[in-house]
């Protein structure tokens, strides 16, 4: 009988299996959910929406009050801005109360002003209120109206199955101007919209309605007023509907700024006060906008959130999560590909210090500092010290070797000299002694192909802790270190024939 797929896997490839698949989900869940790009030059829309308040001061004090967008309408703000040039400003959220701006001034100069108020939204899904409204009062209409809007009801309960449907039937019929009820309907004017006499016609059949005034954000917009719009609620969901041609949904992009009224400004101690919307798009980066949205890293790995902690610890993890990356490149040389390097540590490390120096010096650099070294350790060995005190003495020598190089490269005003100090001290004494006894015991031969192999796994260590798509994913994306443990796992486990004794072999493989 043939086994399940995992049945037959190692409880290495499991665990390996389980945590690619925790890091994998932790990156989607955050790429799809709170929008953090997986490519740092990824790029979105912004719209910006301004509202002017104009007003004449009277010379007195004045008071100003803005209403500001709803709670689930600010889930979509990334950033907002108040200029209120030389008044006071409070921000004020009572209880039940919408948020509302208010500017003050003790004395308000005779003349045109205006204050503004903006906001930077991000998406075009509407954000609607989840709120369950009570079953609204039926109106109680006047004659005819009560008798035409009874006819409209009955005949849009005939032909619906539900609280939707029923609007949209109703929406249809009173898109008929022919209709005689509709007439009656229709020359009614003492309602501030056609979108409230429609609300006040759903609340005849107990179906709670009201009107949202918003910005459709598809074009740029001056001085533009907000565009009201209808809303039906089903017990378990808002609805937006156009009045006009009873097909549900919103305006691209619609921005809801306030329900059932469009009384948004307050004003005392001044006159002629008005108000108006503008509207512009822009381009930003992506990681922008979830940096300010802050919900961003809200799955980070066991609460961490690495762009909270100060700006110094930021710069020193850009780089310590790349080492994982390094040592990931380092297993895959030796194991898979087989070449020898001296050590597991110091490719890493002196791709490390590749990175400030650049490839070019640093590699220079690295081989002036290893030839002298040597030199100066097989000297050394005529002296037959003992090991820690060799250790030392290298160490001594490594250091005076790196001022004599940092002095010199001043004198002479080469700056990539003076980066010879990023390269790790320890390291490169632990390195020259290692050449030593390979060289002792093995000869010239091995010392240089292990030195080579040092530098290859070096170089390539290099380009993939400098490349800044891997520094973006790393550092916003630190749940892939599980990926990075998980093919480690895997390599541990790698028992095949290692490509460079693919070449040793190959003769034999001709022979036969």
């Amino acid at each position: 009988m043939k086994l399940p797929f995992f049945a037959r896997l190692s409880p290495l490839a499991i665990i390996a299996l389980l945590l690619a698949a925790v890091g994998l989900g932790m990156t989607l869940l955050k790429t799809w959910r709170y929008d953090v790009p997986l490519l740092p030059e990824l790029t979105t829309t912004v719209w910006t929406i301004e509202a002017r308040i104009g007003f004449v001061g009277e010379g007195g004090s004045s008071k100003v009050e803005l209403r500001l967008p709803p709670r689930e309408s600010m889930t979509r703000v990334i950033d907002e801005n108040f200029v209120s040039r030389g008044y006071g400003l409070a921000i004020l959220e009572a209880d039940g109360e919408p948020r509302k701006a208010t500017w003050t001034l003790r004395r308000t100069p005779q003349r045109e002003q205006a204050l503004y108020y903006q906001v930077k939204v991000r998406g075009s899904a509407v954000a609607t209120d989840p709120s369950v409204p009570p079953f609204p009062p039926v109106p109680d209409y006047k004659e005819p109206l009560a008798s035409a809007i009874q006819a409209v009801l009955s005949r849009a309960r005939e032909q619906s199955a539900d609280v939707f449907s029923f609007t949209e039937q109703t929406l249809l019929m009173l898109a008929n101007s022919d209709d005689e009820n509709v007439k009656v309907i229709r020359n009614v004017g003492d309602r501030p919209s056609f979108e409230h006499l429609v609300a006040e016609i759903l609340a005849g059949a107990r179906i709670p309605a009201r009107i949202a005034y918003g910005i459709p954000l598809q074009r740029p917009l001056v001085e533009a007023a907000l565009t009201p719009w209808l809303e039906v609620h089903n017990g378990k969901e808002w609805r937006g509907y156009d009045v006009g041609t009873g097909k549900p949904g919103y305006p691209p992009g619609f921005f809801i700024w306030r329900y059932d009224s469009n009384d948004l400004v307050k004003a005392r101690g001044v006159r002629n006060v008005g108000k108006g919307f503008s509207t512009t798009q822009i381009r930003i980066p992506q990681m922008d906008v979830a940096s300010l949205t802050g919900a961003a890293f809200a799955v980070q790995p066991f609460g961490i959130d690495l762009t909270r902690l100060p700006v110094s610890v930021q710069n020193l993890y850009h780089v310590v999560l790349m080492l994982p990356l390094g040592a990931l490149v380092v297993a895959f040389m030796r194991v898979v590909v087989g070449v020898p390097t001296f050590g597991t540590f110091m490719p890493i490390l002196i791709a490390l210090a590749f990175r400030e120096t650049q490839l070019a010096w640093g590699l220079a650099l690295f081989l002036a500092l290893v030839l002298v070294g040597l030199s100066l350790r097989l000297m050394l060995a005529q002296l037959r010290l003992l090991l820690v005190p060799r250790l030392a003495a290298i160490l001594v020598v490594v250091v005076c070797l790196m001022l004599a190089v940092t002095v010199l490269s001043f004198r002479l005003g080469l700056e990539a000299g003076l980066s010879i100090a990023l390269f790790p001290m320890v390291i490169l004494a632990m390195t020259i002694e290692r050449m030593s006894i390979v060289w002792e015991e093995r000869g010239f031969g091995a010392t240089l192909k292990e030195t080579a192999g040092s530098l290859l796994v070096a170089v390539c260590g290099y380009y993939v802790m400098n490349e800044p798509h891997l520094e973006h994913l790393m550092f916003y994306f630190p749940e892939l270190l599980l990926l990075v443990l998980s093919a480690t796992l895997l390599l541990g486990a790698y028992s095949g024939y290692r490509l460079t004794e693919l070449f040793r072999f190959g003769a034999l493989a001709r022979a036969g």
